[in-house]
Formats: C-alpha cells, structure tokens, sequence
C-alpha cells in the first residue's frame, strides 16, 4: 500500500506511536516524534523525530508490521541499531528478513507461494 503523507500521519497517530503532546508542549515536543522509551535500554527516554519525506515509509512498514515495523525503521536510521533485548532485536530482524524477501519478490501473489526460510534469534555459527 501507499500512503501519502496525510494518510501517513493519520494512520501513525490513530496507532499512537508518537509522543502524546500537551498544548503547554507546543515547542518542546515535535508533533512527530516516535516515543520509543525504554526500547533500546532499561530507563532510556528516547524519540525519534519522523521527516515528512520518511513519513509514508514508516506508515508502509507500520502497516505491514505494526509495531516490529516501526522498531526496524528506527534501527535502520540508526545504522542498524541493535537493542539490550533480545526479543525487540528479533522482531528487528523478522522484518529486516521480510523486507528482503518483498524486495527480492515485490508480488504478493507470487510470495505467497515461495519458498524462504530463515531462522530469528538464534548466534550465528
């Protein structure tokens, strides 16, 4: 699916990802920014701020993922950050092998049948 930017914001801010913002918060807080407290550490407060141009892009990943999709798009802005927990690190990884599976096979029909395999979570050898 595409979105356009106002669909984008529509479908992230229904989905409550961004930081709720007070109307005293006007100019601390961009309307935009991804809380994502407690995600990559215990006890971390962290956001990412989302461009406008990057916008459709995580709503396309949030659709197809949900909240895995937009844990990905964060660590690939952050050269693929990696988190302290293992289980947000596998859903990273789920949809990193996902997103490489659709790039490789953009139909959806013809995906469906193929046959990938992979494995998440488990020390390479």
């Amino acid at each position: 699916m595409i979105f356009t930017l106002d669909e984008s914001r529509k479908l992230l801010n229904a989905a409550s990802v961004f930081f709720d913002r007070d109307e005293e918060d006007d100019d601390e807080v961009p309307a935009q920014m991804l809380n994502l407290n407690d995600t990559w550490g215990w006890a971390c407060a962290d956001g990412e701020v989302v461009p406008d141009d990057e916008m459709p892009r995580l709503a396309e990943l949030f659709w197809h993922y949900g909240n895995c999709g937009v844990l990905f798009w964060v660590s690939e802005r952050r050269a693929k950050c990696r988190s302290e927990f293992h289980d947000i690190n596998r859903l990273i990884d789920f949809v990193r092998m996902e997103e490489t599976i659709r790039s490789q096979e953009p139909n959806s029909s013809k995906r469906a049948y193929a046959k990938h395999l992979y494995s998440i979570g488990v020390a390479p050898q």
